[in-house]
């Protein structure tokens, strides 16, 4: 039975093994740092590159949530210019009121065609002011300057531009777009209208976000309003919503969300059965399956390797604990328990397990220092790609955070280097004690002229 004061005794013959065996046991906590600091490393990584594209989303490309048709939702990939909507301007009053910025977007695709090349295009009619006021891509004007309302003007994403070769001072920066108008009758038939629209392109966009930077283009969203333009009536697509002076570091949280959306406009004005209001995480979702499958991939590889370094920790356990039958056969003759000695050996393990975690997770601390505060810059790499890896970072990708990892990583460390001794320990007590001790210990005395027996640990041998 393991009491209080036994613990004590156990904790110092644990410290003494540590002691004796000085060699196995740094090898050993070298092993358990390597994998916990990179463990901390590789999820503090993946954790920064994942806020910092939900924060890219939400404030270069969409706010915290929109206002659209529910049936241009079931189509959402299609970009169905014709579930549109108009009498915007009476939900863009209500959320004014309720404490929330909105911006008005008709949002359609096209080629656009320059005097060197044509490229495919999403469009994205706007109210200059109102998107600059929600969104922060306007200010990150590379070339020239961000479009005016009531001219044909025009601002592309830097490596669209670079495509076409526009938007530089010495370019011709006239450009024409091509589209097809989408009207759907009250008969529900779509008929196609083929347009064209020429325009000037007034500067480039190189943001955060290279969703912006490629294959996105900006207008006034006036100019197209007429028979000149894309014949919208008045109708949009879609009405971007965030909540005023909203924290451009957080995440949209419960105010910003649609059910709370609904909710504080509902006093003011009631939306039609048709229309909703959808937060960003819809439009995102291809983004979250796919970075949340790199999650996984790369934690599943991070944790194989944690897995591998405490066999490696388990196979030097058992080699130790093995090597040391005689030393557990003299401890057993000498009155110590199963239990006791399976407690000596767990503890000495995790003993290792402890001062290794602790040193990991010193390592995993200061290696995430520079990449929170400086990130790895990837953008020779992303240029190579095209400019865009899948994640909403432009270049540079910085790691963040993540305490309860960082603590809950130490201290499973811990429990598993202790675990790994159990099994070895209960294999070596399996071994009765008497192959156990070594021979001079197991001198069996006998009486006067009585045959004497010599003991060792492969056989009894008669003398």
């Amino acid at each position: 039975m393991i009491t209080a004061s036994s613990i004590i005794e156990l904790k110092r013959i644990a410290f003494r093994n540590l002691a004796r065996h000085r060699v196995k046991t740094i090898l050993t906590c070298i092993a358990i740092m390597v994998s916990v600091a990179m463990y901390i490393f590789v999820d503090g990584w993946l954790m920064g590159m994942n806020i910092e594209s939900k924060r890219n989303i939400v404030n270069y490309e969409m706010g915290a949530a929109k206002l659209q048709a529910r049936a241009y939702i079931d189509q959402l990939d299609e970009k169905p210019m014709y579930e549109n909507f108009s009498g915007w301007e009476t939900y863009a009053a209500a959320l004014e009121t309720c404490g929330y910025d909105s911006a008005p977007r008709f949002v359609f695709s096209g080629t656009l065609y320059s005097e060197t090349g044509s490229a495919p295009v999403v469009f994205n009619a706007i109210e200059p002011a109102a998107d600059a006021s929600l969104l922060r891509y306007a200010g990150w004007v590379e070339q020239g300057r961000f479009i005016k309302s009531g001219a044909f003007e025009i601002v592309l994403g830097s490596e669209t531009a670079k495509k076409l070769h526009v938007g530089g001072p010495d370019d011709n920066n006239d450009v024409r777009i091509s589209t097809v108008i989408d009207i759907k009758d009250e008969s529900g038939v779509v008929r196609h209208v083929y347009q064209i629209i020429d325009a000037v392109v007034v500067g480039t966009i190189n943001s955060p976000n290279p969703k912006n930077n490629n294959n996105c283009a900006w207008l006034p969203l006036d100019v197209l309003q007429d028979d000149a333009g894309m014949m919208l009536g008045g109708h949009i697509t879609e009405l971007l919503i965030r909540a005023k002076n909203a924290d451009d570091a957080a995440v949209p949280g419960l105010f910003e969300s649609p059910q709370t959306i609904t909710a504080n406009i509902a006093a003011t004005v009631t939306l039609p059965p048709e229309l909703g209001i959808f937060g960003w995480e819809t439009y995102s979702v291809d983004y979250l399956n796919a970075a949340a499958g790199d999650n996984w991939s790369t934690r599943i590889m991070v944790i194989i390797l944690f897995i591998l370094s405490f066999l490696g920790i388990a196979n030097t356990m058992l080699l130790a604990i093995l090597e040391r039958t005689k030393e557990i056969g003299m401890m057993r003759a000498q009155g110590m328990t199963n239990g006791q000695l399976v407690f000596t050996y767990m503890l000495e393990a995790g003993m290792v397990g402890f001062f290794g975690s602790v040193l990991g997770v010193i390592i995993g601390c200061l290696i995430n220092i520079p990449m929170v505060k400086y990130g790895i810059d990837y953008s020779q790499m992303m240029e190579a790609m095209g400019g865009n890896m899948g994640y909403r970072v432009n270049g540079i990708f910085r790691s963040a955070w993540n305490v309860p990892v960082i603590i809950g990583t130490g201290i499973i460390a811990v429990l598993l280097s202790s675990v790994t001794a159990f099994f070895p320990t209960r294999r070596a007590l399996e071994m009765p004690i008497t192959e156990s001790l070594p021979p001079s210990r197991l001198q069996c005395r006998a009486p006067r002229g009585a045959r004497v027996f010599s003991c060792c640990p492969a056989m009894l041998r008669k003398k």
